[in-house]
């Protein structure tokens, strides 16, 4: 059995005509009757019923056409593999990741993209969103799977993006606060509450993060009354599961922290905002593996 007979084996099935098959691969009807005759003697059952008029699968034919065309999906994909690799493209990719962002498809497009690039060194930091920002405008960061606050704050800095995920907001509560009970909540419920957030930000720095989160609060009709501000979803989790107050955090966080079993977990109405991470580039920064990394997401 090789490719070529399994190539010749799809086309009939696919189309059910030996001669379309024939005039595909210019060769005669009788070298693609031939071929099959070969292929089912190899496997030993009948994949095909022919008469003068009229062309069918058997069901072990069906049964060996979805796996034949699987060989020959899976044996392209490894030719293109080797194509790439042997064309020896190599660099560098620098990828910063927000933290506590935690996406199950992460672990898979890193391997896709090591896969299909071999040859380009791939590092990881963690950060939070206004240093990521910082370091894609200085070049030390190619790549940036960040947090979206204000999109005319980054157009302006000339930073592309490009959508991943959107997250509802969830509030976090101590068990004994009174609104525990409560199956969903609104921001306004919260505005006699102390509040502990992650890293909002700087009020000076020029990405969007502090003027974002304050917006979420004043849409509401009340400032927060901001007690701690932390640097990590891990350490806000059990800052309110200490009853030092209650916080609101993207639902992605909930996966990544450890402190969350104490605590009541209360999704935010849906007129709420959803949390928003893209993947963002500097416009300016030419490295030929950014677009690769890219397409892969």
């Amino acid at each position: 059995m090789n490719l070529r007979q399994l190539e010749y084996f799809v086309s009939v099935a696919e189309t059910l005509s030996f001669t379309r098959t024939a005039e595909k691969f210019y060769i005669s009807q009788t070298a693609v009757t031939q071929q099959i005759k070969t292929l089912e003697n190899n496997i030993g059952v009948k994949l095909l019923r022919r008469t003068k008029r009229h062309v069918e699968l058997t069901p072990a034919g069906n049964v060996f056409l979805s796996e034949a065309k699987a060989i020959l999906n899976r044996t392209q994909d490894a030719i293109k593999k080797a194509q790439k690799a042997a064309t020896g493209f190599t660099g560098n990719l620098n990828l910063g990741i927000v933290e506590g962002y935690d996406n199950p498809d992460l672990p898979e497009i890193l391997r896709s993209f090591k896969s299909g690039y071999p040859n380009v060194s791939l590092s990881i930091v963690e950060a939070d969103t206004s240093t990521l920002y910082t370091r894609l405008l200085d070049n030390t960061l190619d790549v940036v799977l960040n947090v979206l606050f204000a999109y005319s704050n980054l157009e302006e800095k000339e930073i592309l993006y490009k959508e991943i995920n959107k997250y509802n907001l969830i509030v976090l509560l101590p068990t004994s606060h009174p609104l525990a009970y409560r199956s969903v909540l609104k921001l306004s419920d919260l505005k006699n509450d102390s509040f502990i957030l992650t890293a909002m930000g700087d009020p000076e720095d020029s990405f969007g993060q502090y003027e974002s989160t304050m917006a979420h609060f004043i849409r509401s009709g009340f400032t927060p009354n901001i007690v701690q501000q932390t640097s990590k979803f891990d350490t806000t989790a059990l800052m309110v599961a200490a009853n030092m107050g209650v916080a609101i955090v993207p639902s992605y966080a909930l996966s990544s922290s450890r402190n969350t079993r104490s605590l009541v977990k209360i999704p935010l109405d849906e007129d709420t905002e959803k949390f928003e991470i893209v993947a963002a580039r500097y416009k300016e920064n030419q490295n030929p593996t950014i677009e690769k990394f890219l397409s892969y997401i």
